[in-house]
């Protein structure tokens, strides 16, 4: 009489309960669905969704033990869980939490010292990240879940940082920082790159205005990049007069005679500015509420550590960059479109506090309008699947004096 036969259908191989016992139930049903049913290996691979190399390792034999471990190291320890390395890595960890110069102590900046100190290879960053776990030197930070709405609005991501032809850097104020003893509100730049090579810098500025962007703006150009485009909020200090039509800002001004296009993001959506946003949570997070200042003086010497740190992190090089004999002067702006409410059936979206009026079945998703200071003339782009189209154009002319680029 023929041994009765059960199988359980495997839906995968990644138990986190009972890992080893259910594993070697597996084994055995592989087995003894190849030696007592006949099943061809094809089969047992396609039913218990396996791979060849686990077919053939437990068919050999109608009696072979399916309990032997074939791991290649000790059962229980993990492949190069070794007493050095964990030692190794807790040094590390001890040494970057007490430099008071170092603001990084995760996964990523021991693989980085690790490199440094020692001839042989470092261990993988999740090897590192569950020793740090296993030792309690980590903590984990709850994220929010993303919901894909840029993605199903159209936000024209490709465009912005591929399709544009140049390196791409967001910055944004960081205001109402205060610590005991300093009255007066504290204000910082942040600049953040969101592409490779990735780069963070900070500095502190005197107050929100025009000013003081462009003071912290020729620092970071002259300690870091000049990247082709950079992006900003729709704040009256950097996109100029909250009432002029078809003005260019004081910032957008010195932007553009250093040959660097400004694209603003689209109002009251911090999402448009994830990048520097994410930076400035960083700041927050690893600097600010991180450390206990007393003087100004303080805060600008612990700043230009974690600058340094940052670069550290990043592997961050300064970069130069060659300005193009011919170079042409504009400006972006990233939109959602509303219904008008003034002209029924068209969609609507506001540049420099002019309407313009768009086809109605845009309304509620992202366009992108560029705006040709050479040509004076408007464009605005909607993007799908990656590519964009032309949906409107029009003469749109720069509001006083000509800018000489």
């Amino acid at each position: 009489m023929k041994k009765k036969l059960k199988l359980t259908h495997s839906k995968t191989h990644e138990n986190p309960h009972g890992f080893e016992k259910k594993q070697q139930s597996l084994r055995e049903q592989i087995r003894d669905a190849f030696h007592i049913r006949h099943w061809s290996r094809h089969r047992i691979k396609c039913f218990f969704r396996v791979s060849n190399r686990t077919v053939l390792r437990w068919t050999q034999s109608a009696t072979q033990d399916c309990s032997i471990d074939h791991r290649g190291w000790p059962k229980g320890m993990k492949r190069t869980h070794t007493a050095e390395t964990l030692t190794r890595i807790r040094q590390i960890h001890d040494e970057l939490s007490t430099d008071p110069a170092e603001f990084f102590t995760g996964a990523s900046a021991i693989e980085r010292e690790w490199t440094m100190r020692f001839a042989e290879k470092a261990p993988p960053l999740r090897t590192i990240g569950a020793m740090l776990k296993e030792m309690h030197l980590s903590t984990s930070r709850t994220k929010g879940r993303g919901k894909g709405a840029a993605a199903y609005l159209h936000y024209p991501e490709h465009a912005i940082y591929h399709g544009l032809d140049g390196r791409l850097i967001e910055a944004d104020f960081i205001g109402r920082k205060s610590f005991t003893g300093q009255s007066a509100p504290l204000c910082f730049m942040s600049f953040s790159a969101k592409l490779s090579p990735k780069i963070r810098a900070f500095q502190r500025v005197t107050a929100e205005t025009a000013d003081a962007f462009i003071a912290s703006g020729t620092w970071f150009f002259a300690e870091y990049e000049e990247p082709d485009f950079l992006k900003l909020d729709n704040a009256a200090t950097l996109i100029g007069s909250a009432s002029g039509k078809r003005t260019i800002s004081r910032v957008a001004r010195f932007l553009l005679q250093r040959q660097i296009v400004p694209i603003y993001a689209v109002p009251r959506k911090p999402f448009t500015q994830a990048s520097v946003e994410g930076s400035n949570s960083m700041f927050a997070r690893k600097f600010w509420s991180a450390r206990h200042f007393t003087s100004l003086e303080e805060v600008d010497t612990q700043l230009g550590w974690f600058n340094a740190a940052i670069g550290r992190y990043h592997g961050y090089t300064p970069r130069k960059r060659t300005r193009l004999e011919s170079f042409v002067p504009r400006m972006y702006f990233i939109r959602q479109v509303h219904e008008s409410p003034e002209r029924k059936g068209f969609g609507w979206i506001d540049i420099q506090h002019e309407d313009i009026l768009l086809p109605l079945p845009y309304v509620k998703y992202f366009v992108l309008a560029e705006w040709n200071l050479e040509t004076q003339r408007l464009m605005v782009h909607f993007e799908s699947d990656k590519k964009l189209t032309l949906v409107h154009e029009q003469t749109f002319r720069i509001n006083g004096k000509k800018f000489e680029f």
